[in-house]
């Protein structure tokens, strides 16, 4: 089992992923092993093994949530690697989501953002239990900001959690009252139509502890240090810790004009947010009128599917109707959607960022036009996976794809070989790296095929925004397996995609405005290649994560490539 792990100072931490596959390092705890209890979310199983375990009163416990390594980027091992660096401490807290835990005087304030009522719900709860405290004017800090998913810590901390935790469940399984119906009741709040209101109060509670309980000792990871949960946070990254410091200052002073400054800065970045949601929401509502059915493909604003095709040239053939074009270059004009209005600022920086600028402008027009869709696809002018393999004709210097001529593609045709059905992953097939005649990491390789500086430069930038934790450094410069492409071709569930490209984005950017880097000919697009490893590690980090391994043949389509005529030779473009 390698949920127990033994730090450098003997301490014994106990590591529960709640999923049916847990990633390395964690135990599976499935909610399953809680009666299928759905309604009380990651609660249930927690609840179950506290009623049916034993504890170590010196040992640490964590209960990370599915996706606990995509949010943070930490392993098991980072976690014990922090415990080292942070002795003798109650509790450790690796919270994510750090616009959250700076623009909120509390996490029930922030609930209350997301899940309207939530925070009135959390008082009428304090007051039904005897606690006397008002939380209008409960003001927490990064030391005490956390739900419960992020927190690994002792007993000491548990117990009580626990113990507050279960006041939820009694009054929510044994009333029938108002406030039982109110705990009962589902989250109105927009993209969390499953979570019910207890589930969402109970997880805050953890918070409620860290900051009442003045006896804890409390290291908190840096939030500096983990992923970007969205680009438009560099926008105002520095002013979160600003935030943060005028919390602490209130809670050191008790000067009010601390809490008048937080909430005038706070303001701003939270009306920068209901802007941006505004947006998608006025252009959701304008594709309602113009459309009275939803579509499943990208022809309209409720699209399930979003597939866009990245071209710096007029396309050699007539895609389907599905696919939404993104030009670049000179094949902008006028009426198309283009790189100079999607994002503009990557216009400059095209010839060395290559096509994956498009899919920054991709993500823009999803994220204005396309604020509920589920998938999204992403194809080249002549590159497209297909679920299934289609000429079976390798093309010449690259095996990986398959050479499928234009004299081929008659419109039906093309249409069944695009459209990847119901599959929400669809990716093509791995590859690995040769250097001196022998399998190279990513690192080696492009040592030998391009210039190593780049590669060392963008992955420290990566590093610097938390888009890489340190530690996976070395495992990102020896990694063995490849996509071609990277998360720039296939079907991908969006907010994997979203994500993804928002991190390479911000990865780029740093290096387009820090480097002058000039090349000539094919290596003249620098950052394309590193931003393409990157995107291959943030996929394999993905697929294992959900696999458990490299065992992700079920997601593996064919790359194709579009040849003219009876061509067969792979020729790079410039």
């Amino acid at each position: 089992m390698n949920a127990l792990i033994r730090t450098d100072y003997s301490m014994n931490i106990y590591l529960y992923q709640i999923a049916r596959n847990a990633d390395t390092g964690f135990m599976a705890l499935p909610r399953e092993g809680s009666d299928g209890r759905e309604d009380w979310g990651d609660y249930a199983a927690i609840r179950a093994y506290f009623m049916n375990e034993a504890v170590d009163e010196e040992a640490l416990y964590g209960f990370v949530p599915a996706d606990f390594v995509q949010k943070t980027g930490l392993g098991a091992e980072q976690i014990a690697a922090f415990v080292d660096q942070n002795p003798d401490k109650d509790a450790y807290l690796f919270f994510p989501f750090t616009r959250d835990a700076a623009c909120f005087l509390n996490v029930f304030e922030e609930g209350e953002f997301r899940h309207p009522g939530l925070q009135q719900l959390a008082q009428d709860y304090l007051e039904a239990v005897g606690l006397s405290l008002d939380l209008r004017e409960f003001v927490t800090d990064f030391r005490a900001v956390a739900h419960t998913g992020y927190v690994v810590a002792k007993p000491v901390f548990w117990k009580t959690w626990f113990d507050l935790a279960e006041k939820v469940f009694e009054l929510a399984e044994s009333g029938n009252d108002a406030l039982a119906a109110r705990l009962n009741a589902p989250s109105a709040g927009a993209g969390a139509p499953q979570a019910t209101m207890k589930s969402l109060l109970t997880e805050r509670i953890a918070s409620l502890v860290l900051a009442l309980d003045q006896q804890l000792r409390i290291a908190v990871f840096d939030h500096a240090k983990l992923p970007l949960s969205d680009l438009s946070l560099l926008a105002y990254q520095d002013q979160l810790s600003e935030l943060d410091g005028m919390k602490r200052d209130y809670l050191a002073t008790g000067d009010i004009a601390c809490i008048d400054k937080f909430l005038a800065l706070r303001n701003s970045i939270l009306q920068f947010s209901k802007q941006e949601k505004a947006t998608a929401a006025e252009s959701a509502a304008e594709s309602a009128v113009e459309s009275a059915a939803p579509q499943t493909v990208a022809g309209g604003h409720d699209a399930e599917l979003v597939y866009g095709c990245i071209t710096h040239v007029e396309l050699p053939i007539r895609f389907p109707d599905f696919v939404t074009p993104i030009y670049l270059g000179e094949s902008q004009a006028e009426g198309r959607l283009n790189l100079r209005e999607l994002a503009p600022q990557w216009v400059p920086y095209h010839p060395i960022v290559g096509g994956m600028v498009g899919n920054f402008a991709l993500r823009n027009h999803i994220l204005k036009n396309y604020p509920n869709v589920k998938r999204i696809g992403v194809c080249m002018y002549r590159k497209f996976i297909s679920r299934d393999r289609i000429s079976g004709v390798p093309a010449e210097d690259n095996w990986m794809m398959d050479v499928v001529s234009n004299k081929d593609l008659a419109q039906r045709t093309f249409d069944s070989m695009l459209d990847p059905g119901s599959s929400t992953l669809l990716v093509g097939k791995t590859c690995g790296f040769l250097a001196d005649g022998q399998s190279a990491g990513y690192l080696k390789h492009y040592a030998r095929a391009h210039h190593v500086e780049d590669m060392l430069r963008f992955a420290a930038e990566a590093v610097e925004l938390g888009v890489l934790h340190s530690n996976e450094v070395e495992l990102f410069f020896d990694e063995r397996v490849f996509f071609m492409g990277g998360v720039e071709l296939g079907v991908f569930p969006a907010d994997f995609w979203l994500k993804s490209i928002a991190d390479i984005e911000a990865v780029a950017w740093a290096c387009v405005q820090r480097y002058q880097v000039k090349r000539e000919g094919y290596q003249s697009r620098a950052w394309a290649f590193c931003a393409e490893r990157l995107g291959s590690y943030l996929l394999l980090r993905y697929l294992r994560s959900i696999c458990g391994g490299d065992n992700f043949e079920q997601f593996m389509g064919q790359l194709n490539l579009i040849t003219q005529g009876d061509q067969t030779l792979y020729v790079p473009s410039n």
